[in-house]
């Protein structure tokens, strides 16, 4: 079961974030590159699931040490990196369909 919920929160959230945020950038910013947009919607996708732990470790911690508070934002950068970007890719990839329009 919670090998369940790892897969919901690490995966397909961030997937589903990136490829919403992507979409959403795509429609308000249309002449935005498609780089920006993959970045700009990957980073908060891999972010988001890791935001609890990263509070949670603040609080433990109270600034003492900042390795582990980097160990979890290392963890959602890759996150992003790993599910966000492809995701975000796929979601702002012309169509055939899309070219022939002027």
């Amino acid at each position: 079961m919670s090998l369940l919920l790892i897969v919901l929160v690490l995966i397909v959230l961030p997937a589903v974030l990136a490829t919403v945020l992507s979409w959403g950038l795509a429609a308000r910013l249309p002449d935005m590159a498609r780089w920006q947009r993959v970045t700009l919607a990957a980073v908060p996708a891999g972010l988001a699931p890791v935001t609890p732990g990263l509070i949670a470790v603040w609080r433990a911690y109270r600034a003492t040490t900042l390795v582990p508070l980097g160990a979890v934002f290392s963890l959602g950068l890759i996150v992003a990196l790993v599910v966000g970007a492809p995701a975000a890719l796929r979601a702002t990839r012309t169509r055939p369909e899309q070219e022939d329009k002027p």
